[in-house]
């Protein structure tokens, strides 16, 4: 923003502020608002952008006589057949040449470029003469896939200016001068100059008939496409369709075998498809214009690999299961059926612990010191008292939970905080290249090379990025045997590091590197997101004394008494919770939090979390983020928040209970 105090001697001009970003741009604009030349106006400067204020402050001046009233009369271009004299009328100051037309001599002297008149001047006018013109330039262009030719076709004729002009005080050539055609014979080449030019450039295939027809019409300068390439037809690599997501409903038949309970869990029958492979095409190669094959990608086909209880279809295009049971996925092309674990007793010393690579029902209770591993979902019909439970997909348990550890979605965790980490890195590392290219190519960074406008980007927008490539990089490092953590997802995290951390951003070979990265881990996170379960959650009816790692939501039908609870997702107790810890990425919603005589209760949200409590005792400590707030009596409808970047603690004075 600059702010401009116009002033002269006649005319009393009130301040204004205009936008505008040096003194030279404010000259030009005012110029052109005043009819003036730049050199007529002077700048005062009154005030310089300073630290507290970006403002030019400046007054402008100019010559009184500029502004009278001027008595303008039409003037006239007399043609004495070589050239037009200007005979200017009263009031003309200024001429602008048109170089598209012609040549503009002011008292012997060629004028390029828009110039001040007075009277007695010797203003003329030497029109473009053109006697007709074909030429054309050709080129290869796209590696031989096309043949252009650069048409250049001028008829004959030359530029006119009208006698009379009117009364006017600036005469833009541009706005009188007109082209008249002019009888003759033009002086260009013909199809057969085309052709020879054509077998000296080797050109052999893809000849377009219609090209010399379009030659002949192009007006002034055109491309015209003389031969094009005969494109390959591409391959269609074999796809695969996948139904391993769709579950089958049980049939009225299989009620008696299995009972209601474990009749809940998604199977597949006996001779359902679990995938189709789509049969691929190979392509076509094509021909470039000088001759050369243009090959076409390799067809990609495959071959599904069958683990057990699963076999081909007689054209082997699809993968059916031989027997009910939980569908598996191993890899991209691998295939299983694995049976559900159904217990329809209680899981003690008798039965022993349990480990089973898919969905596991217990139709009764979990004795202390027992196991059960699920790597798919796990519900207990009973309780579950001081036992190890470890499900991968989610796990609820009907009853009561006492003591034990209770893991839900490990894996997820892992993935789930590894996709967001880099996604985070690759969203920012694209905004700031993005605005680094901007920079480069604007004019005010002319004396910077590409190193130092990406370095200035990051210090003043981005100045958490090398913090941050450094967590992704520690965090991959540390999780590099998780199969989701490829080579390449090593690579890129230690590259973005090196030049994103201290003088990295300054080496010559930052940009390109930071772009690469850039590409790959948007492909790593396209690519990966989808083998991440969507959601994740772990429900129980009451706990006291567990140890709870979930990576998803949490639900508590009624209370929770002492447990240490950390939570990925959202937190719900519909209960109490009184004593211990939780700590939660997502809403965390309870009804009665704390409690008189009992240990501090503590509750950690992330900085977009929202926490919410109908009823909270006081000796209660909420941590928003690393900010701390201590609850030192009771309150009700209590709600904590962070928002334009501060907490927000809302509550009501409670009622004694």
């Amino acid at each position: 923003m600059i702010l401009l105090t116009l002033k002269s001697g006649a005319i009393d001009v009130p301040e204004e502020v205009v936008q505008g970003n040096s003194l030279e741009e404010i000259r030009q604009e005012w110029a052109l608002k005043l009819k003036l030349l730049p050199e007529e106006i002077t700048l005062e400067v009154m005030g310089k952008p300073g630290l507290f204020s970006r403002k030019w402050k400046v007054r402008l001046i100019w010559a009184d006589q500029i502004l009278q009233a001027l008595i303008l009369t039409p003037s006239q271009a007399i043609w004495d057949e070589t050239k037009y004299v200007f005979v200017l009328g009263e009031g003309v100051k200024r001429v602008i040449p048109f170089a598209q037309a012609g040549e503009v001599w002011v008292n012997g002297l060629l004028q390029d470029k828009p110039f001040r008149v007075s009277l007695g001047d010797e203003v003329e006018f030497r029109p473009l003469v053109s006697v007709g013109l074909l030429t054309w330039e050709l080129q290869v262009r796209h590696q031989g896939l096309s043949v252009v030719a650069k048409v250049r076709h001028e008829p004959p004729g030359h530029y006119i200016i009208p006698k009379d002009l009117p009364a006017l005080e600036e005469i833009d050539l541009a706005q009188f001068a007109s082209w008249d055609s002019l009888p003759g014979q033009s002086d260009g080449w013909d199809e057969a100059r085309l052709k020879v030019d054509l077998e000296q450039l080797k050109v052999v295939h893809g000849l377009r008939p219609e090209s010399w027809r379009e030659i002949l019409a192009v007006k002034g300068v055109d491309e015209v496409v003389i031969a094009e390439a005969t494109l390959a037809v591409p391959c269609q690599h074999a796809q695969l369709e996948d139904f391993v997501g769709d579950p089958h409903v049980l049939s009225a038949s299989d009620e008696e075998k299995i009972d209601f309970f474990a009749s809940r869990v998604k199977l597949v029958k006996e001779g359902a498809v679990l995938a189709r492979k789509i049969p691929g095409k190979p392509g076509v190669p094509g021909e470039d214009v000088l001759g050369k094959v243009i090959a076409t990608a390799t067809f990609k086909d495959f071959q599904f690999r069958l683990k057990k209880n699963v076999h081909l279809s007689a054209d082997e295009l699809e993968v059916v299961a031989t027997c009910a049971g939980q569908p598996v996925r191993l890899d991209e092309r691998t295939y299983l059926v694995d049976h559900v674990y159904v217990s329809h007793t209680d899981v003690d010393l008798a039965t022993g612990s349990i480990e089973f690579p898919g969905d596991v029902f217990v139709n009764g209770n979990v004795q202390d010191g027992l196991r059960i591993y699920a790597g798919g979902r796990l519900e207990i019909k009973g309780s579950v008292s001081h036992a190890e439970i470890r499900a991968e997909t989610g796990a609820k348990i009907y009853q009561n939970l006492l003591g034990g550890k209770i893991v839900v979605g490990e894996k997820f965790v892992v993935r789930s905080e590894l996709l967001s980490c880099v996604s985070e890195l690759r969203d920012q590392l694209s905004v700031c290249l993005r605005h680094t290219a901007e920079l480069i190519k604007s004019p005010g960074a002319v004396n910077f090379n590409p190193g130092q406008c990406l370095k200035l980007v990051m210090e003043k927008q981005f100045p958490e990025l090398p913090k941050l490539s450094n967590r992704v990089e520690k965090f991959v490092l540390e999780h590099e045997n998780d199969e989701m953590v490829t080579e390449g997802l090593i690579v890129s995290a230690r590259t973005a590091k090196h030049f994103l951390a201290g003088l990295g951003p300054l080496e010559l070979q930052a940009l390109p590197f930071l772009q690469r990265v850039d590409q790959a881990l948007e492909q790593f996170v396209e690519n990966k997101s989808l083998e991440i379960p969507e959601k994740i959650s772990f429900v129980v009816s009451y706990v006291q004394g567990a140890t709870i790692e979930c990576g998803g939501s949490f639900e508590c039908q009624k209370g929770v008494y002492n447990s240490d609870i950390r939570v990925e997702g959202d937190v719900t107790i519909e209960g109490v919770c009184r004593g211990g810890k939780i700590i939660a990425g997502g809403k965390v919603s309870i009804r009665e939090l704390g409690g008189s005589g009992v240990s501090s209760t503590f509750v950690q949200i992330s900085q977009k979390s929202r926490l919410l409590v109908d009823y909270c005792h006081p000796n209660v400590i909420i941590a928003v983020g690393k900010e701390i707030i201590h609850i030192e009596e009771a309150c009700q409808k209590l709600v904590i928040h962070r928002e334009n970047g501060r907490v927000q603690v809302e509550k009501l004075r409670a009622n004694p209970l």
